[in-house]
């Protein structure tokens, strides 16, 4: 647990840890965990920009910060916004100057505002793979694992984000459902998957799968339900939990094998009588010293895995 938290990825118990172990199928999700999740609006006018964030301004999600964040920088003044309701992977609805609004998926990398008379007018956005995802998920799948990128975005902007990414395997449009439902059909098929995510409609998915990663700048509510939690912006910390686990188990396993030789032969030695008890009550404490040097070895078969 040690060596995996001084690498970036924090652990509830240890059942979490060596259940990576068994693990041969990896789910990501796409914005703020393969992509740095910091949205930038490309292109929006100033009336469209202004009820969109008078509705965002109190989310946590990427795309409502970034549009909150434009129309401050504009210098626009959020409206008030009542009776806002947020559907994780849908959209935030709400009223805003007496009307009615939502602002909902649409195009590539847009969201849409439609009003009461229909569409209102369109945000573009552009978000950037994190510049070591491509690295960590190779290793991944150096590993033997299968990994598959899971987003409620269009397929044309999952697929130009796979791509830079490195991973083949995609599904586009999936609400929080379809997440949660992806991640027990692979159960089902008798796979152990894992799942990353940091936003508020990853929970459902955290939840189902057999370890949940959660990325430590997400929304409060995928950490809670995490199994462990990347504290910081990068994916590698992931790889470094595959490599501690199996460096655990390794351990784990001769720890066994030494204790079971040694007990082995120390109580038959003590038992024929080969042992007085003086020479006994030394050995004891040297059988344990064997465990915890043998479990020090993690940290140095950690390191030589990662270089």
């Amino acid at each position: 647990l040690g060596a995996a938290a001084r690498r970036g990825l924090l652990f509830r118990s240890a059942d979490g840890l060596l259940d990576l172990v068994e693990v041969d199928t990896v789910g990501l999700d796409k914005t703020g965990t393969v992509t740095e999740g910091d949205l930038t609006v490309v292109t929006a006018d100033e009336t469209t920009l202004r009820i969109a964030a008078g509705l965002e301004r109190f989310s946590m999600h990427p795309i409502a910060r970034a549009i909150v964040d434009e129309a401050v920088e504009r210098g626009i003044p959020l409206p008030r916004a009542e009776a806002v309701r947020e559907t994780p992977g849908t959209g935030v609805s709400g009223r805003v100057d007496g009307l009615d609004w939502e602002l909902a998926a649409g195009g590539p990398g847009e969201v849409v505002l439609s009003g009461e008379s229909g569409e209102a007018g369109r945000i573009r956005l552009g978000d950037a793979v994190r510049s070591d995802s491509a690295e960590a998920i190779a290793q991944l799948v150096d590993r033997g694992l299968e990994v598959v990128l899971l987003t409620g975005d269009h397929e044309d902007v999952a697929a130009r984000i796979a791509e830079q990414a490195g991973v083949t395997q995609v599904r586009a449009q999936v609400d929080p459902a379809a997440k949660a439902a992806w991640v027990r059909a692979g159960q089902e098929r008798g796979s152990q998957v894992l799942f990353a995510g940091d936003g508020l409609n990853d929970g459902p998915a955290l939840a189902a799968a057999d370890v949940g990663v959660a990325m430590g700048t997400g929304a409060a509510s995928s950490v809670l339900v995490a199994d462990g939690v990347i504290s910081t912006w990068s994916l590698k910390p992931l790889v470094s939990g595959f490599q501690a686990a199996a460096a655990c188990e390794r351990a784990i396993r001769w720890n066994q094998r030494r204790s079971i030789a040694y007990n082995i032969v120390a109580v038959s030695a003590a038992a024929a009588g080969w042992i007085n008890p003086l020479v006994a009550a030394i050995l004891m404490p040297a059988s344990s010293a064997m465990v915890i040097w043998g479990s020090s070895r993690i940290e140095a078969s950690m390191s030589d895995a990662r270089t």
